[in-house]
């Protein structure tokens, strides 16, 4: 007895001759039926999947004489747009259901472009620091949302002071959303800094020293109070800084952060001028603790110690923010404190802190704080203490300070 033939059925034929019930050679983009008959040929979604250059289940061609569809040939008329609304359609919901995809945040894939092209240099030394703020930092955020706002806020801030005056209101209230949200998102993890969070809890730390910089630009430089202020803040943030690198360094030097951890050697050699004007307040810390009292003669001589080395890294080129957080860091407690208590001494030193300042008025976020600082701190001084920041201000606003700061 002859083998019966072995049946070939395929479900991938158009719906024409499904309807009428009779073999489809399934030829795109018409079969051959349809084309003869001039009917509209259709494929179902699952069928439309099917490359156009592989021979059909049921077609006796070789893939040498399938047939393929070339810019020379014609197609019928329904041809182009069968096709394409077919594999169009087979993209989508088998089931016809169409669910509509979130909307872009293009405000927030705006700055996080910003970050990755341009902010993160503010926050980086050198090469070698680079890759981590500019790409591990933002991976680390994708776990922590204050993390992730905190990088929008700064990028945004960052917009804000280089961009147009039309346009700066705008990056301006965007920045200080996301740092809100961020703040309120991270104010309960400071308490609980383990080996998970402490690179991320340390990067928002930080964003958050330079977004202060950056932020606190007051507009009224006839009183010097608000900018004193403005200063305290920043070497209040910079102190929980200290403390969160205190409890986290373990887990930094040993994760993907180490080459934060990493600084360079220090071995600068301090300029004469500013080796002068750091004696003369060294002279003056020492005559007011030789009457006793509570002069803390210790602690103002480390402040001292802390900006006598930022001194020499400006004057020997460095130019990154990282010298002026590194120094407001450094600064002692108790320092902080009069400062912000306006002890005549505590702004005298200020003042050698504000020509680190005004050595690093490139960076966008530092601009005129140098400037603005040392004048509030002449107009704070009466004339006793003023001799002490002579040098400073002659460094800032050049021989002619007195008149300079007088305008």
């Amino acid at each position: 007895m002859a083998l019966r033939r072995p049946h070939r059925k395929s479900r991938h034929g158009c719906a024409e001759c499904k309807r009428r019930r009779v073999k489809c050679d399934e030829v795109r983009p018409s079969c051959s039926n349809c084309s003869k008959r001039d009917a509209q040929c259709e494929y179902s979604a699952a069928a439309s999947l099917l490359w156009a250059n592989e021979p059909s289940s049921t077609s006796s061609q070789p893939p040498s004489t399938a047939r393929l569809e070339t810019p020379d040939e014609p197609e019928s008329r329904h041809g182009v747009q069968n096709r394409d609304s077919s594999f169009l359609g087979s993209l989508g919901a088998e089931d016809g259901a169409v669910s509509s995809p979130p909307d872009l945040n293009l405000t927030d894939l705006e700055l996080m472009m910003q970050w990755v092209t341009a902010t993160f240099h503010v926050m980086s030394r050198n090469e070698r620091t680079d890759p981590v703020w500019r790409t591990v930092v933002p991976q680390e955020a994708l776990g922590y949302p204050f993390l992730m706002h905190g990088i929008l806020a700064l990028s945004a801030l960052h917009l804000a002071r280089t961009k147009s005056d039309q346009l700066r209101p705008g990056y301006m209230s965007t920045a200080i959303a996301h740092q809100n949200h961020a703040l309120s998102l991270f104010r309960g993890l400071l308490n609980d800094i383990n080996s998970s969070n402490a690179k991320a809890i340390f990067s928002f730390s930080t964003i958050v020293l330079v977004y202060s910089f950056g932020f606190s630009h007051t507009s009224d430089t006839r009183d010097p109070w608000n900018t004193l202020a403005d200063i305290h803040q920043v070497l209040i943030l910079a102190h929980g800084l200290r403390q969160v690198l205190q409890e986290s360094r373990g887990a930094l030097q040993d994760s993907t952060f180490n080459p934060l951890m990493q600084l360079e050697p220090e071995e600068f050699t301090l300029p004469e001028d500013a080796r002068v004007a750091l004696g003369h307040l060294h002279e003056a810390n020492n005559s007011l603790g030789s009457y006793g009292g509570n002069h803390q003669t210790m602690m103002y001589s480390k402040a001292l110690g802390a900006i006598g080395n930022a001194l020499g890294e400006v004057s020997a080129g460095l130019s990154s923010i990282n010298v002026a957080c590194k120094l407001a860091i450094r600064l002692p407690r108790k320092y902080v404190e009069s400062v912000g208590e306006r002890q005549p001494l505590a702004l005298a030193i200020m003042a050698c802190y504000c020509v680190v300042l005004h050595r690093l008025r490139y960076n966008w976020c530092i601009d005129d704080w140098g400037i603005r600082l040392a004048r509030a701190i002449w107009l704070a001084l009466d004339d006793e203490w003023r001799p002490l920041t002579n040098w400073a201000m002659m460094d800032i606003f050049g021989p002619d300070f007195a008149n300079a700061l007088q305008a």
